[in-house]
């Protein structure tokens, strides 16, 4: 059993399909149904809330087909909270490893969840161009990421309005490329695959055990400046419109639009485990450790690779790919 207080764990995921986090209702501008964005950079994000919220659903799923003993009572557990089912009221148990690692609210008691969630956030964002797809980052992003002791390594270009590009980008000797409709000068970056990131709990790896090294080979390091235009220049867009289903034509009025984060984005995020022994939970928790945490978070994130997280996943959006599951030394089905 450990001591921790905690046990933090980050994080990389790939989109394999367009990913539509909405914001709610319509509003004016480019589209109708617009996604989640930082508000101070306008960059777009997968909320916190929204990965805590779908990690919890498949969590549940995966512990009532598991063979454990402590399986949720109810199918409440997967909300969290009282709700009437069927004229009934239900009580999330607050036993199982559902409860305890997601929180719950019942009349007698409360507790958080044992695992928080950040945002997840662009780290590579696909764009095409004149030579194929290239992933664009920033300096500042990739600090973010990778060792204090590696921090050096990642530098933004050394002219203004020049972007860094990976050794094995070719631009046919015109030194320049276009991202999208911007055309600028560039600058070779070097290989950053063997840099070392920060995973957490003081373990690292090299970059290019946690992500594509195709992706590595075609970076394009940006300024904060461009990569904000760069990104929602980019977004995916789509068009639809409601089916009238007397006459199966187009509805009128019914044309809508919505913008998604493209697919071959890649995010990173971080989940904060705490040490269930500092906390009022039931005696059979009180012997587990952050690493238990861990392995049930992960047993939920691993379905988000089939089952998707945001809206419109029975229309071809949704599905992102954790990169790096079996990372924390334990088994995620435990």
């Amino acid at each position: 059993m450990t001591n921790n207080i905690y046990k933090q764990k980050r994080y990389f995921g790939m989109a394999l399909d367009p990913i539509h986090i909405g914001t709610g209702g319509y509003r004016l501008g480019r589209v109708d149904n617009a996604i989640v964005r930082e508000p101070g950079s306008n960059i777009p994000k997968i909320p916190g809330t929204s990965i805590e919220g779908v990690a919890r659903t498949y969590s549940y799923y995966k512990e009532i087909e598991s063979i454990g003993e402590c399986k949720p009572k109810e199918k409440i557990c997967a909300v969290g909270k009282k709700m009437k089912i069927k004229g009934e009221e239900k009580e999330p148990c607050g036993n199982c490893p559902v409860c305890i690692t997601y929180g719950y609210t019942t009349d007698e008691k409360s507790l958080h969840g044992m695992a928080q969630f950040s945002d997840a956030r662009i780290l590579f964002f696909p764009v095409h161009s004149m030579i194929g797809p290239v992933w664009v980052t920033t300096a500042e992003i990739l600090k973010e990421i990778v060792t204090k002791d590696d921090k050096n390594k990642i530098t933004n270009a050394s002219v203004e309005n020049t972007i860094k590009i990976g050794d094995k980008i070719h631009t046919n000797n015109s030194q320049k490329l276009n991202l999208g409709w911007l055309y600028l000068k560039t600058e070779k970056g070097g290989d950053i695959k063997n840099i070392n990131v920060d995973i957490g709990d003081n373990e690292t790896k090299k970059l290019n055990e946690v992500i594509n090294e195709e992706i590595l080979k075609r970076y394009v390091i940006v300024s904060g400046e461009l990569f904000q235009q760069i990104v929602n220049s980019n977004l995916e867009v789509r068009t639809s419109v409601a089916i009238d289903p007397t006459t199966g034509a187009a509805e009128e009025g019914a044309l809508y639009t919505y913008e998604a984060i493209p697919r071959a984005t890649v995010f990173w995020f971080s989940v904060t485990a705490n040490n269930p022994k500092n906390f009022d939970v039931p005696d059979n928790w009180k012997s587990k450790s952050p690493d238990d945490v861990i392995n049930k978070v992960n047993a939920g994130l691993e379905l988000f690779e089939f089952l998707g997280v945001g809206g419109m996943g029975t229309r071809g959006f949704g599905r992102l790919r954790i990169l790096n599951l079996n990372e924390n030394g334990g088994d995620r089905n435990e």
